[in-house]
């Protein structure tokens, strides 16, 4: 299988959805009155230079990812776990946590500056045993783990432009789940490349080469942009995974997504027990006087 490299797999996910969020919003502020039009759209702009630059960190992890900063009692219960991180070489500076528990949000992800944002089931269960503070100090570093793996670039300014894109993936992923009952409804989403090639050649033959053209490389998306992106994740998670064991926090995180019942794959299993057995190495630390 070709080994595409991380950052040609992250351009082909970027660029439709940076395309088509800059496309809604320029639609949206012109429909808009002009005055009002032009403001927002300078405000949006505005908005993401200071997000490159830096800036607005706080509020916008917490519109982005839809969580707050973890309160006094949250964070008690979450101390050691940091602690124990700090220990491992693992710094984490803020802690904030989701809104809402819902079912397809991970529990802990890495975001922004030493950020992380985990779910309050985890906390929650940190609290009352469920898992121990070692399972969680596992949790956390593979969301760390992942974050190092990706090192994206103006990460949240990125996550801020393509809000857009994500509402959108997220209403026809909607629609489809609700009209997934109809027949062959399954079967036309399948042969859309079919479909796709028909429209192509007809256009080109009735002399409208651009639109047919323009449909063919949506289609064509449609199929590249989500293999490239389990592409990363399935990399992402390797390397994350990699990281947990250099913590010696492999077997940790294998036995919490097995009692928690995470699909896992024989071979990802194998990969984060292969150091069950092998006594860890002592790691030298640095004492500043």
């Amino acid at each position: 299988m070709m080994r595409f490299p991380m950052t040609v797999l992250r351009v082909v996910t970027l660029v439709p959805a940076l395309l088509v969020s800059f496309v809604l919003t320029v639609v949206v502020c012109a429909l808009l009155p002009p005055a009002l039009g032009l403001l927002a759209f300078m405000a949006a702009g505005g908005v993401l230079v200071a997000l490159a630059m830096g800036q607005l960190q706080r509020p916008a992890i917490a519109a982005l990812t839809s969580s707050r900063p973890a309160t006094e009692a949250e964070f008690r219960v979450m101390a050691p776990v940091l602690a124990e991180l700090g220990g491992r070489g693992v710094d984490i500076a803020t802690l904030f946590v989701r809104r809402a528990q819902r079912p397809s949000t991970p529990v802990a992800v890495a975001i922004g500056r030493r950020t992380v944002v985990v779910s309050p089931g985890l906390v929650d269960a940190t609290y009352r045993g469920g898992v121990t503070g070692t399972e969680a100090a596992a949790a956390l570093a593979h969301a760390v783990g992942r974050h190092r793996a990706l090192r994206p670039r103006l990460e949240l300014a990125v996550l801020a432009a393509t809000t857009p894109w994500r509402l959108i993936v997220a209403a026809f992923r909607g629609i489809g789940r609700a009209f997934a009952w109809l027949p062959f409804m399954r079967l036309a989403w399948t042969l859309r490349g079919v479909v796709g090639v028909i429209c192509v050649v007809q256009s080109v033959a009735e002399g409208r080469s651009w639109a047919g053209l323009l449909g063919g490389v949506v289609i064509a998306l449609t199929y590249v942009v989500p293999v490239a992106g389990r592409r990363i994740d399935l990399r992402a998670e390797a390397e994350a995974d990699q990281f947990v064991l250099g913590l010696g926090l492999g077997p940790v995180l294998a036995g919490l997504l097995r009692r928690y019942g995470h699909p896992m794959t024989f071979e990802r299993m194998q990969r984060l027990e292969t150091a069950a057995g092998q006594p860890q190495r002592p790691r030298l630390h640095l004492v500043h006087g």
